[in-house]
């Protein structure tokens, strides 16, 4: 057994032995809200975000990033467990800005083995064989910590399967500091959609209402119109049925005047 086995063996037995009421927490986060960040071992959530057990989701990765697996987290996050605020952290100093694609792929072609960094750059040192996979990776890199927040926050805001409503918010963890810095414009690409809102509150009922209602009125005007066109059709009805009494009653009075003109001869 490893010494770090050992360790965290032992740390554990502590821990469970004052478990208590931990015991009793729910599956859904109680503070309902989600974090996005590094796997870099400076961050610790939990103390930067005033977290216990059982208050929020966190989910990690190189460089806190939006990839396919990030987000199939968060919205298990939100549809299944109701989390109804999103973080996206990233931080200063990352090791993620310390490489490109290429240079990870050139690396473990060579070598799996721990590769080190020096003035020159990266340099493998581990004897092969290494492996070609590395191609088919996108390894997420960037240069700026804080263009990375924003084109994470872009890419979830954008997701088909992201509701509007969820606010999500961008800062940057300073790791000389311990302070959390709000990005630049992440407020404004991560904010959530009002009408998703006034929706949700109720307060955007009314308007499919009147809508209805102003559709319904068309009808009575139809029906008024109708009305009225069939009033004027009647009038030339009578006065056809007029000329023809007239028609009748002329050919009776000429069938007379024959029929006397025939006993005078």
């Amino acid at each position: 057994m490893s010494q770090i086995l050992k360790e965290v063996l032992a740390a554990n037995a502590a821990y469970a032995k004052d478990f208590g009421a931990k015991a009793d927490l729910q599956i859904p986060p109680a503070r309902r809200f989600a974090i996005l960040t590094c796997m870099d071992a400076r961050i610790d959530p939990a103390k930067l975000a005033g977290l216990a057990e059982g208050d929020a989701h966190v989910i990690r990765n190189a460089g806190g990033r939006a990839s396919d697996d990030a987000i199939r987290s968060l919205v298990i996050s939100y549809k299944l467990l109701g989390t109804r605020e999103w973080f996206v952290i990233h931080h200063t100093d990352c090791g993620m800005g310390m490489f490109t694609d290429d240079v990870m792929r050139s690396l473990l072609a060579k070598s799996l083995e721990t590769a080190t960094i020096g003035s020159g750059g990266w340099r493998d040192t581990g004897k092969g064989p290494g492996s070609s996979e590395g191609e088919f990776v996108d390894w997420l890199t960037f240069k700026d910590p804080g263009d990375a927040v924003l084109t994470d926050i872009r890419r979830i805001r954008a997701h088909p399967l992201v509701p509007a409503s969820i606010p999500i918010y961008g800062y940057v963890y300073d790791v000389r500091s311990g302070r959390l810095v709000e990005v630049p414009g992440a407020a404004a690409l991560g904010k959530a959609a009002r009408t998703t809102a006034a929706a949700r509150s109720g307060r955007g009922a009314a308007a499919p209402r009147a809508a209805s209602a102003k559709r319904a009125a068309p009808p009575k005007k139809a029906a008024a119109s109708r009305k009225a066109a069939g009033t004027t059709k009647k009038a030339p009805a009578k006065k056809s049925a007029g000329a023809a009494r007239k028609v009748r009653s002329s050919a009776r009075t000429s069938g007379a005047r024959a029929r006397a003109r025939s006993k005078s001869a």
